[in-house]
């Protein structure tokens, strides 16, 4: 029997429990055998793989501790080297690895010296943050254009995120639009329909940063209340800014129409999609300049189970979300047109389930990770027979 080609696939800490689109391409490859190296395992139980080489497991004092050690001393670039380095490149000869794909752009700095020793393709998904805030950083800007020229291909979400990377020097022929992938058989079609009795539920889920403009969207529920009191919004998450949504919740009375469920397992967040009849997801570009780069995960997990969404002009949005087809958009930070398109919605639920079908059909067509994880085999096929 054939033995598959290896992929190392290089994730600082795996896995967060917003990172399911990485998980998703692990579990769904299938003419690779891919393995993981991380400095950092968490999650293991929402994301079952192996195997996991975990960098954190190796003790003070142990065989590799001192050799890491030693190898720093003795490396003459020490400006490329990092903790563990040898390790990694230990199991990636010893797993006969033939490509490195690298998640986020630090990692992909990071795999710079073992492409380099072992002399092995180096794939890098940039995927937020590290294209929109780090570079910001000079030292970040200064490693990530040896990253360019080191790199063998660079892989984003849409338009936006590709336009991003040039702007900081990555070469247009290195760039390949790479869509995040979606097991549809996971989210349950359903047909949203206005409840008979009981209130109409809107649901977020996101972690609770500047970027993910959760405050808009509280205020723009608040709004709707005079006029449409019959409301819950239900919130899955949590984060830096919880204190902050918290007080305003509290000092507008909004505790009987908006809960606050806390960080939840994935399967969880698909429950609650079986209960909503409108996703909102209004992200905004951050004034430390870090934004989505690409899209929300939810955004597309929300259409695959059929329920209307409102979002923003953001980043690569308008490429997930089919304005006034699958969903609306509204400009960034824009309260007053959130709440209006809120409004709409609950003004006309004969329109929601045409938007569900609508939604469910763009992603299966568009971000199914069957067809996006074949199209990532392609890619890895290209690389290795150069």
């Amino acid at each position: 029997m054939k033995m598959k080609p290896v992929v190392a696939h290089a994730i600082h800490t795996y896995l967060g429990l917003s990172e399911t689109f990485i998980y998703s391409y692990l579990t769904n490859l299938k003419r690779y055998k891919p393995i993981v190296l991380t400095t950092k395992a968490i999650n293991r139980e929402q994301f079952p793989f192996l195997p996991v080489y975990d960098a954190s497991q190796i003790t003070r004092y142990s065989w590799w501790w001192l050799r890491d050690r030693l190898g720093y001393y003795l490396y003459l670039n020490k400006k490329e080297y990092f903790e563990h380095i040898l390790y990694f490149k230990y199991v990636l000869k010893n797993e006969k690895v033939r490509l490195i794909h690298a998640h986020f752009g630090p990692q992909g700095v990071a795999m710079i010296p073992i492409k380099k020793w072992l002399m092995l393709p180096l794939i890098t998904t940039f995927y937020g943050y590290d294209v929109t805030q780090l570079p910001r950083e000079n030292i970040w800007n200064n490693t990530y254009q040896r990253l360019f020229q080191e790199g063998d291909l660079f892989l984003v979400e849409g338009n936006n995120m590709k336009q991003l990377l040039m702007e900081i020097g990555c070469p247009v022929e290195k760039i390949r639009i790479q869509h995040i992938g979606i097991d549809t058989e996971k989210f349950h079609f359903k047909e949203r329909k206005p409840p008979s009795h009981g209130k109409i539920v809107i649901l977020f889920c996101g972690r609770f940063i500047e970027k993910k403009g959760l405050l808009y969207a509280i205020k723009a529920v608040n709004l709707l209340l005079s006029k449409n009191p019959h409301i819950e919004f239900r919130i899955i998450g949590d984060g830096v800014l919880r204190n902050s949504i918290a007080s305003f919740i509290r000092e507008n009375n909004l505790n009987p129409y908006v809960r606050l469920l806390g960080y939840q397992p994935h399967h969880v967040f698909a429950e609650e999609l079986k209960k909503a009849h409108i996703y909102i997801q209004p992200s905004v570009t951050a004034q430390n300049g870090d934004s989505e780069g690409g899209a929300p995960t939810t955004l597309l997990e929300a259409q695959a189970s059929g329920i209307p969404v409102v979002s923003s002009y953001h980043a690569d949005i308008p490429e997930a979300v089919i304005n006034g087809k699958s969903g609306f958009l509204v400009p960034e930070r824009d309260t007053n047109a959130l709440a209006e398109r809120l409004e709409y919605l609950i003004a006309h639920p004969e329109e929601w389930s045409t938007m569900g079908r609508e939604g469910r059909r763009h992603v299966e067509m568009n971000y199914n990770i069957c067809k996006e994880a074949d199209n990532l085999e392609n890619i890895y096929d290209a690389l290795i027979r150069k």
